[in-house]
């Protein structure tokens, strides 16, 4: 049985507050000056773990490969999900496919092309994977310790429809069985400086580690969003409501309590979402980190509020009827910590619903 470090703990590896884990060594593989990052991951080992395919890999039948992806749509939820729009021919084309996986994580950015890393389990066979790249005219060269393959991009081959864009710059880490890839060069180049020590992580970022650490229990899947600006997205302009039609007395009074209740909601660091699962059912975390204790503890009553009573834009019905129903919420060091029970035991429904931006209690005064 293979072993995978999926528990976070504290681990004297930062000089901020240190974290380890799966999740941890992702973020050690960051840049720590990236915009506005959205951080997505998913621990495919545990996943697979909970659905008896401890040993699965992508030479095990196609039937239980499926279950493992499919199970993303039901019981489990995948943030990151590399190549499962191709999974069924993807092992063939490239030798591997997301049953060779311990956990992959991926971050999309403003100023970085998104990059994917992808843990594969230990001792896993390159060789084919190193062959087919061979076949189709990759260049290959080192960096960082890294084998690093790259290729043009060709609309007309066949193989680069068998996959995402990002297998256009590949880096293989032997040591670490890690793959990491970009669909444009400086994303590779971006994560093996910050590996190699010539650039500092987004691991050490407080805010960033601490968010992971008050998700609790080593996630099967999170996603998070760092930087004060991002509670934007989620934040309601009641001016651009009534953009192209002439204001009822319900809009103008909407844009006079939107004014009255300006103090609350304070913008925050880090929004982080995940889930673990007991007896088979999922528990969701949804994190706010603040600045001080004291503004989450000014936040969490209206933010709690809004999350039990608010309502789904997108589908025009209780939040809790359409994403999750809280089962407490609390004040830890400088965040807000909500559990939640995701509707119809569907913890997809937490990301689908930062993705879309479907999350009034996560916005912030304007």
């Amino acid at each position: 049985m293979r072993i995978v470090l999926v528990v976070i703990v504290l681990c004297a590896a930062h000089t901020a507050v240190a974290f380890c884990g799966a999740l941890g060594a992702f973020l050690d593989l960051v840049p720590l000056d990236v915009q506005e990052p959205l951080i997505l991951f998913t621990d495919w080992s545990r996943i697979g773990s909970s659905l008896g395919l401890e040993t699965l890999t992508s030479a095990s039948p196609l039937e239980q490969r499926l279950q493992l992806v499919l199970s993303t749509t039901r019981q489990h939820a995948a943030a990151s999900a590399y190549g499962v729009a191709h999974f069924s021919g993807h092992a063939d084309a490239w030798g591997w496919d997301t049953a060779d996986l311990d956990w992959e994580a991926s971050i999309v950015s403003r100023a970085l092309p998104p990059i994917y890393v992808l843990k594969l389990h230990a001792g896993f066979d390159f060789a084919p994977v190193a062959a087919r790249f061979a076949e189709r005219g990759f260049v290959q060269t080192m960096s960082h310790g890294a084998v690093v393959f790259q290729h043009q991009l060709e609309l007309g081959a066949d193989w680069i429809h068998e996959t995402e864009l990002s297998i256009l710059n590949t880096a293989y880490i032997e040591a670490e069985d890690l793959l990491i890839l970009s669909s444009f060069p400086a994303g590779i180049e971006a994560a093996l400086d910050v590996r190699s020590g010539a650039s500092p992580s987004l691991g050490e970022e407080p805010f960033v580690s601490d968010a992971v650490r008050h998700l609790g229990e080593a996630p099967l899947s999170a996603t998070l969003l760092v930087g004060l600006g991002e509670c934007l997205r989620f934040t309601t302009n009641p001016l651009l409501e009534v953009l192209g039609k002439i204001p009822t007395e319900e809009d103008v009074e909407a844009m006079r309590n939107a004014v009255s209740c300006s103090e609350l909601l304070v913008p925050y660091r880090v929004l982080a979402a995940g889930y673990t699962t007991t007896d088979g059912h999922p528990t969701g975390s949804l994190v706010f980190e603040y600045d001080t204790p004291a503004l989450a503890q000014l936040d969490l009553a209206p933010r709690r509020l809004l999350a039990e009573e608010g309502t789904s834009r997108e589908f025009e019905a209780p939040i809790r009827e359409v994403y999750f129903t809280v089962i407490d919420g609390r004040v830890e060091d400088s965040a807000i910590v909500l559990t939640v029970h995701p509707t119809e035991d569907q913890p997809r429904r937490l990301f689908w619903m930062i993705s879309h931006r479907d999350a009034p209690f996560a916005g912030c005064s304007t």
